[in-house]
């Protein structure tokens, strides 16, 4: 099995639960993002752990398959291949209530079960019950694994059969920058922030990359070869979605990864009305593959909303991969890099620099300074004249940042005076006495003047690539 990167703390929760007499645990998150690849880990620790992968037939179909499943496995046996029964109920009774002779407490993970949900409408009140009865009976482990974001979100939920009942609720989200460069260590800085740009931080995504290989080649390969392993992969993802329409979810992704954010935009890029559109952009924030971003102290549900992919693969693909996708049959993928993608890529990489310098501030990049972190976000006007990068409150402290992704050259000299000149037109929040200036950059930075009364703070590579993880 190959190393688990970056997911120590995930593992030792389960392996903490599973130390436990019994325990009932959910572990949720988007597709590929690497929860069936943690369960892997930690049943190759428990060889007589029982692993169900649900799928899209029914529920009868599944009932045989698993009977099928448990009896070839250590707790099966002449009886239980002799059971005849076409109810979950029953079933995973005896299975419960089945004596193996050994120590072990029983471990089942039931994965991917919102098709299980789909299919057997009373499966979650059949799980309370079976809770319930043999929590004080019987040592047992269920683990409970799905990509339903809001269905597994909501399994633990006020009135739900399974509320108060979680052990444990895990929720395994995709790899930040920093664990992203974790899978190609010996790359320069420059090209591990270019990797999160080009592959994001879905961890089956970055598993296709081959560090002996470049950015290049990689992505030539993994992404842009029509028979690559990651050519048509946003669309796969779209394709096992219950979207009403997966054309318009199409649509909507597209233009936002060309540079329509707001709502109006969108929706005359996309030539769908605004009933529709809200409709959709709703569905993809539920699955996560977008997110609205409203301004920095304003209310969440303010009308100065933009909309932007979270994932920087989704973006890059529809934006650079997409409109290719034709010249690609005809094409080598290395000349539609050369001569199409790789000198865009840097105008890819400016939002992707500043999510990356945004990930640092939350992970307490500044804490030490100033103190912990109470909100961060961006700030811009109706009008497009005044833009904030970042603006992030520690206290009654006020950082403004400016983001400059010129990767190997320098940051421009004026950046200061253009990020003071907009905060001039800033609305000031209450209760801030302090207001720091920040500039981050993937080049050199600046050097602070001596005669600065106030000098700016200066975020590197080096302050977005931890010491203590990667070299």
């Amino acid at each position: 099995m190959t190393t688990l990167l970056d997911r120590e703390e995930e593992l030792a929760a389960l392996r903490a639960r599973l130390e436990q007499d019994n325990s009932l645990s959910l572990i949720y998150g988007p597709r590929r993002a690497g929860k069936t690849f943690l369960l892997q880990h930690l049943l190759s620790e428990h060889s007589d752990a029982i692993y169900f992968l649900a799928d899209e037939t029914t529920s009868a179909a599944q009932l045989r398959r698993f009977h099928a499943q448990v009896g070839s496995s250590d707790r099966g046996g002449p009886a239980w291949n002799a059971l005849k029964t076409e109810d979950w109920g029953q079933l995973l009774d005896i299975l419960f209530e089945n004596e193996t002779g050994t120590d072990a407490p029983l471990i089942l993970v039931l994965d991917e079960i919102q098709y299980l949900l789909e299919q057997e409408a009373s499966l979650a009140s059949i799980l309370q019950r079976i809770v319930d009865q043999h929590r004080h009976r019987n040592r047992f482990h269920l683990i409970l694994s799905g990509s339903a974001l809001g269905t597994l979100s909501a399994l633990g939920d006020a009135g739900q059969p399974l509320h108060g009942r979680l052990d444990l609720r895990l929720k395994v989200n995709p790899f930040d920058f920093p664990e992203a460069a974790l899978f190609a260590p010996r790359w320069s800085k420059t090209d591990r922030l270019r990797l999160y740009g080009v592959f994001g931080g879905i961890a089956r995504h970055l598993a296709e990359i081959r560090e002996d290989q470049d950015l290049a080649a990689n992505a030539c390969r993994a992404i842009l070869s029509p028979m690559g392993p990651l050519h048509e992969a946003p669309l796969d993802m779209l394709r096992v979605e219950r979207l009403s329409s997966r054309a318009e979810a199409e649509a909507v992704l597209s233009s936002i990864a060309q540079g329509e954010n707001r709502f109006n935009a969108i929706a005359a890029r996309g030539n769908l009305p605004s009933s529709r559109l809200d409709y959709v952009l709703k569905e993809l924030q539920a699955l996560e593959i977008i997110e609205r971003e409203t301004r920095f102290g304003d209310r969440q549900g303010s009308r100065m909303a933009r909309y932007r992919c979270r994932d920087p693969f989704v973006e890059f693909w529809f934006r650079l991969v997409q409109p290719n996708r034709s010249a690609l049959q005809g094409t080598s993928p290395e000349r539609i890099w050369s001569e199409r993608i790789a000198e865009r890529l840097d105008g890819h990489m400016g939002l992707v620099f500043e999510r990356i310098v945004a990930q640092a501030l939350q992970r307490g990049l500044l804490q030490d300074s100033l103190g912990p972190l109470d909100e961060l976000g961006s700030w811009w006007s109706r009008d497009g004249r005044t833009q904030i990068d970042l603006m992030a409150r520690f206290g009654d402290s006020l950082l403004l940042v400016e983001c400059k992704w010129r990767a190997d050259k320098n940051a421009p000299s004026g950046a200061l005076a253009q990020l003071k000149d907009h905060a001039g037109r800033l609305p000031m929040p209450k209760n801030i006495r302090h207001i720091r200036f920040a500039i981050a950059s993937a080049g050199r930075l600046p050097r602070p003047k001596k005669t600065d009364p106030d000098p700016p703070i200066l975020i590197g590579l080096s302050d977005l690539l931890p010491k203590n993880r990667l070299k």
